[in-house]
């Protein structure tokens, strides 16, 4: 089994509010893309996206703009077009086929994560209701690819307060007690939404009383509102709330990529080193981790990469860090880069026999599939619960059989009581 621990399955019509339409501005143009012609393919999508009907048609348009303009070539035009595939069914096939292309053992199982992303401003919109579709379509593929595809709900706090149906805690709690998804993504950055933002310490309350783990964007970029919100995701700001909640287990994403932000001569106040001593640190108990998704080192130039890769192999040689570090491509964001097949031939070749440690090992501990005790998790427990209920639904494994981890779960639960 491989286990790519950061995807996103979310197309356009489900993802790209009015504010994530602006962050989106500012990602293609830190991305070497300039600001009028970031905001030309912004416009143009939401110009195109019809989101009642199949808007692949828009995808010829955009592929002579992109040609003509001569800029992003085709790893912008591979972001672009699963964007605007029409349904998250389509986006996840995609993603699963090339992961199944990636295995060594056509026989193995590739498990995937389904982070989902909310991305809404603190003034309510019409277009905030987008999350729920993106929910519901993300769910489904845990039933279309059983025990392949995990689901982790997005919680955002400006959702925090609102009416019944439409608030964040609620949405988090439904989530993580049906057992429809196993786990919560964060993106502090978004907004000034740290450990103080309205709802975070009710949300961390929430994972520990469902042992639920949580994926946390962790550099400076991405889809930052700014240069000051992408600071909330200092890992050391965070230190409080785990040592409070003692059975949250959180990955710090993108392996906290090398900040902006402080003097590079001052190395233990670096976003990475912080989070190399959390790992290490007996009081957080071993539930910090760190993905390596979507990093700009290893894509840089080969003196650069080389480093990268020793001071990772080095990592995962000390018994102190080793468990904890996990593997994760950022798929589909990566194409604003690379392809996602690249990046993984890349680890795979550069980490050798290092790979499966993070790419089964640790994810499992931090997934909850196995912990140390050999025990499923209690969020894993829910979720193979939630997924024994609905092998009637008609989506069952419509995408692709059940995995060979669930299928030995399923075998062991009790069969259900007779009706009365």
């Amino acid at each position: 089994m491989r286990i790519n621990a950061h995807c996103h399955v979310f197309n356009f019509k489900t993802f790209l509010t009015d504010a994530a339409k602006a962050i989106l501005v500012a990602r293609l143009n830190r991305g070497g893309l300039s600001k009028p012609f970031a905001e030309l393919i912004a416009n143009y999508i939401e110009k195109r996206l019809d989101r009642a009907t199949d808007n692949r048609q828009a995808l010829g348009e955009l592929q002579d703009m992109i040609n003509t303009r001569r800029r992003g070539g085709l790893y912008l035009w591979e972001f672009l077009r699963l964007g605007f595939l029409p349904d998250i069914a389509a986006v996840t096939d995609d993603l699963l086929a090339k992961t199944r292309d990636l295995l060594d053992d056509p026989q193995e199982d590739g498990v995937v994560t389904a982070l989902m992303m909310d991305v809404i401003s603190e003034k309510e919109s019409k277009d905030d209701t987008l999350f729920f579709d993106q929910y519901r379509q993300t769910v489904e593929q845990a039933l279309r690819h059983p025990g392949r595809v995990l689901p982790f709900v997005a919680f955002n706090p400006n959702r925090t307060g609102r009416p019944a149906g439409e608030n964040g805690l609620e949405i988090v709690e439904t989530a993580l007690k049906s057992g429809a998804c196993v786990g919560v993504k964060l993106y502090p950055s978004l907004a000034e939404h740290g450990p103080a933002a309205p709802g975070m310490e009710d949300l961390f309350a929430l994972c520990d009383a469902y042992h639920a783990p949580i994926v946390m964007h962790c550099n400076c970029g991405g889809f930052a509102a700014s240069k000051a919100t992408a600071l909330r995701c200092h890992p050391g700001d965070w230190k409080p709330l785990l040592k409070k909640y003692s059975n949250v287990r959180l990955d710090f994403a993108h392996f906290a990529d090398e900040d902006i932000f402080t003097d590079p001569r001052s190395a233990p106040y670096r976003w990475r080193v912080m989070l190399l001593d959390m790992i290490k640190d007996p009081e957080l108990g071993g539930r910090v981790y760190g993905d390596v998704s979507y990093q700009d080192e290893p894509l840089a130039r080969a003196a650069v990469r080389r480093a990268y890769f020793e001071r990772l192999k080095g990592y995962l040689n000390d018994k102190s860090l080793s468990r904890n570090i996990l593997w994760g491509t950022d798929y589909y964001m990566i194409y604003l880069s690379r392809s996602n097949s690249e990046y993984w031939d890349m680890f795979k070749y550069e980490l050798g026999d290092l790979f499966a440690v993070i790419a089964e090992a640790n994810p499992c501990r931090f997934l909850g599939l196995t912990g140390d005790d050999g025990k499923m998790a209690a969020n894993m427990h829910r979720h193979v619960t939630f997924l024994s209920r609905m092998q009637g639904s008609p989506l069952w494994e419509a995408g692709s059989p059940q995995a060979a981890w669930l299928q030995a779960a399923l075998g062991k639960m009790p069969p259900p009581s007779p009706a009365p």
